[in-house]
């Protein structure tokens, strides 16, 4: 290993950054929320990606491209958060995300890799997963540039091909929120994080937020993205709170109060421009951009590789540093390539480990329904129907708020995947938590709630 690539992999912050933010990339770059719009989505076009000198007439005419992977039935798009200009470490990849697409399903995924994992970079030997990007980027003219790097590595650990990638750093996440007009969540329980880092990653900064519903700008919901201290949870709990916020951008982004407004396109436009990157070309994220209406994105598969004891990595401090290594062995991905590459036909686990032969019985969990539609009777009938399929459900009632949304909570790793069952079967969303009030799994129907008999 290069001296170089020693000091990136072993440089200590004094808090570790862990944005795994960035699938709003995909969601509001890629996803269609007016890119072709004006001047301004032109020069944002000619940032992120390469247009190859294509006048702004050429480029809004560009038919549709058919995307990678797209005849084979899935594409994987490589979504990449760092800190960005002025941060330090700001070219290391705290997040490292693949996004596929199944084509056939229209379902979607989220396939999170630890910045930590030690891995094999081409042409700079071993060196955790979040170097590979910045080893790139320093040796553009040889390796291609840093999402190139990150690619080929994180395809090699996957067993999957790598289509695309995306980038975007720490500042833009927080002025899309802005530009947004700041987004709405509904968080379930108190937060308190007495260590979060303050700007100047030296002193801290706690962060506390009630339970309830909130309006949140751009700094409080990365904060509440990134909190990992106190009750803040581990790194599950906070990598459900990062899609809540990701699925919460989404919702705006998509309102006419967006949509119909010139200024906020335009400075979303500038926005994006300065902040994110990408190897699509203006043809593919036009087929992605139409592509939008027909996924599933309610239902997003969620697949977080940790070193909880049931999965495929473990970890380990030596003269390396803090080091995650797959169980099997340096450079054996096995495991993980098992998960990824059957991750839209087996059921995802919260622990990252794979569901091979599960023999969980239905009544082995302690379910709870909650009524949050403000429609009577909404839970009794949630309830009735998963009696006759065999579950036990202990509690029915009403929520003490209500949601916009359904969505079915897995609380504590054992019933991962009975929750995701039933939510499949709903059709409701899918999160987790590590405290339900003694109940494995919590059941909320919201607004949305519509009977399927």
């Amino acid at each position: 290993m290069n001296n170089k690539s020693f000091v990136l992999n072993n440089y200590k912050k004094p808090k570790r950054k862990t944005w795994k933010i960035i699938l709003i990339s995909i969601v509001v770059v890629l996803l269609g929320i007016g890119i072709w719009l004006g001047t301004s989505a032109y020069s944002a076009m000619k940032k992120i990606t390469a247009l190859s000198g294509d006048s702004l007439f050429n480029v809004f005419s560009k038919s549709s491209q058919e995307i990678k992977g797209q005849s084979e039935g899935r594409t994987n798009i490589l979504l990449l958060g760092m800190g960005g200009a002025n941060h330090p470490g700001g070219t290391l990849s705290d997040t490292v995300m693949v996004v596929s697409i199944d084509w056939q399903t229209k379902k979607m995924a989220m396939i999170s890799l630890p910045r930590d994992l030690w891995v094999k970079v081409p042409g700079n030997g071993y060196s955790k997963l979040n170097g590979a990007y910045s080893y790139g980027e320093q040796n553009s003219k040889t390796t291609g540039g840093g999402g190139e790097v990150s690619s080929k590595v994180v395809s090699e650990v996957l067993g999957i091909p790598v289509h695309y990638f995306v980038r975007i750093d720490f500042d833009g996440f927080k002025k899309i929120v802005d530009t947004l007009g700041g987004v709405d969540i509904v968080n379930d329980k108190d937060l308190y994080d007495s260590e979060y880092p303050a700007a100047d990653m030296i002193g801290y900064d706690p962060f506390k937020l009630s339970a309830g519903n909130h309006h949140l700008n751009g700094d409080v919901a990365l904060k509440y993205a990134r909190c990992r201290h106190g009750n803040c949870g581990d790194d599950f709990g906070r990598s459900r709170r990062q899609q809540q916020v990701i699925k919460a951008i989404k919702e705006k982004a998509m309102t006419l109060d967006v949509l119909a407004n010139p200024k906020k396109l335009t400075d979303l436009m500038g926005v994006i421009g300065d902040h994110i990157r990408t190897n699509l070309s203006a043809g593919e994220i036009k087929t992605l951009a139409g592509a939008q209406k027909d996924l599933d994105t309610q239902n997003t598969i969620s697949q977080v590789f940790d070193t909880a004891a049931d999965g495929p990595l473990t970890s380990t401090t030596d003269s390396r540093g803090y080091v995650i290594l797959p169980k099997k062995g340096i450079g054996n991905y096995a495991d993980l390539q098992e998960i990824a590459k059957n991750i839209f036909t087996k059921s995802p686990t919260a622990t990252g480990s794979a569901v091979q032969g599960a023999t969980t019985t239905k009544n082995n969990y302690k379910i709870e329904v909650l009524n949050a539609s403000n429609k009577s009777g909404v839970a009794t009938t949630i309830s009735n129907d998963l009696k006759k399929q065999g579950y036990t459900v202990n509690k029915v009632g009403d929520a003490k708020s209500n949601y916009s949304y359904s969505i079915v909570y897995g609380c504590g790793n054992a019933s991962q995947t009975t929750a995701w069952e039933i939510a499949k079967n709903l059709k409701f969303r899918i999160n987790y938590k590590t405290n339900c009030g003694g109940m494995d799994i919590q059941i909320v129907a919201g607004a949305d709630y519509v009977a399927t008999h």
